[in-house]
């Protein structure tokens, strides 16, 4: 079970390599949407502040599964060697 300090520690960090969050806009959605490739993590709103208020939470929630390897296997060889703290590195 992940501790409310990894988490932080990891998020921070994340949000640290993604950098500004800067919603676009999708016409075919009609919704500002934001991904990063680092993260396969992905939030969409009404407005763009929405999307920047809402991005870190998903994340943070994609990062609580992630500790706890509540992940498929296939996501995490996707992400592998990208984004958050890894021992040794």
């Amino acid at each position: 079970m992940a501790t409310s300090k990894e988490i932080e520690k990891e998020l921070t960090l994340a949000l640290n390599e993604i950098g500004e969050i800067k919603p676009w806009y999708d016409s075919d959605i009609k919704d500002w949407v934001f991904a990063h490739p680092l993260y396969p993590v992905e939030c969409g709103g009404v407005t763009r502040e929405e999307v920047i208020e809402k991005y870190p939470l998903y994340l943070q929630e994609f990062i609580t599964q992630r500790i706890d390897q509540n992940l498929d296997p296939l996501v995490e060889k996707k992400t592998k060697g990208h984004g958050g703290y890894r021992k040794g590195a």
